[in-house]
């Protein structure tokens, strides 16, 4: 047995439900000691070392030292999000001004880049919360993020799905999150260490998607079939070879924005 436990960070965002599934249902429980966060508060206690791993905007893992990948596994987008979106009062290349839903820290990186790279503007940018009545009052445009993103009324309003921007602009996938790990976590006395239950969280969620989409659609509204097809078409959990070039590429433009320090090459556990 560990000493000290391994502390998970877990996100309550729907994308990130099979992912946690079986952590949440006790996998490992012996091993592990879970913390429930906002994916911004998540990086912040990782990289303060008051959790050992989470499932963490991409773009922290350039920012936070010291952090390993677990392979094969993330919160990408093949081509349509639908839960990351910019609601605006104006077409895109008039934007001028854009409240931030900080939830995630990649997805407003995110917005920036593509606003300033496809539709040449550079909006000023205001930290809000994600109400977007509040937000569309003092700006001309919001970006909204998860859960909240999918219960957003839209109608009358531009909307910018910002993984469908991503694929026509460059032809490949979105990573949002990955699963990351700090250098000086605990070793688990398991063949295979950590990693192993990471994958195995995944394949218990995937085995009980009916039961996380029913609990989906009390919450957020959408219909049984919206819902699956949003886990299973919208939403992708498979680090492979395009995700980890899309990254890269993304990488790149942060560091070239500002938003970043360095790129650096990607680590695994």
């Amino acid at each position: 047995m560990v000493s000290v436990p391994f502390r998970l960070s877990i996100i309550n965002y729907l994308n990130a439900a099979p992912l946690n599934h079986g952590f949440k249902q006790g996998l490992g429980g012996e091993h592990f000691h879970l913390k429930f966060h906002f994916p911004s508060t998540c990086a912040d206690r990782l990289r303060d070392g008051e959790v050992d791993a989470g499932i963490v905007s991409s773009i922290e893992y350039l920012r936070i030292p010291g952090l390993r990948i677990v392979p094969g596994l993330c919160i990408a987008s093949p081509k349509r999000v639908r839960s990351v979106v910019i609601l605006s009062k104006v077409p895109p290349e008039e934007i001028r001004s854009l409240a931030l839903d900080t939830s995630s820290r990649t997805s407003v990186v995110l917005a920036q880049l593509l606003l300033r790279e496809r539709y040449g503007v550079s909006p000023a940018v205001m930290d809000m919360g994600p109400d977007l009545p509040v937000m569309l009052a003092a700006n001309d445009a919001a970006l909204m993020i998860g859960d909240a993103a999918m219960r957003a009324p839209k109608q009358g309003l531009f909307v910018l799905d910002l993984a469908e921007e991503w694929h026509s602009w460059t032809g490949l996938p979105f990573v949002f999150a990955l699963w990351l790990v700090r250098q000086d976590a605990p070793k688990l006395p398991v063949p295979g260490g950590v990693a192993p239950f990471f994958h195995k969280s995944l394949e218990l969620g995937v085995a009980q998607l009916p039961a996380i989409v029913e609990e989906a659609r009390r919450t957020i509204g959408w219909t049984k079939i919206e819902l699956h097809e949003y886990l299973t078409e919208n939403i992708s959990y498979t680090l492979g070879e395009a995700e980890r070039e899309s990254l890269g590429m993304f990488f790149e433009k942060a560091v070239r924005h500002g938003f970043a320090p360095a790129e650096k090459p990607l680590r695994f556990l």
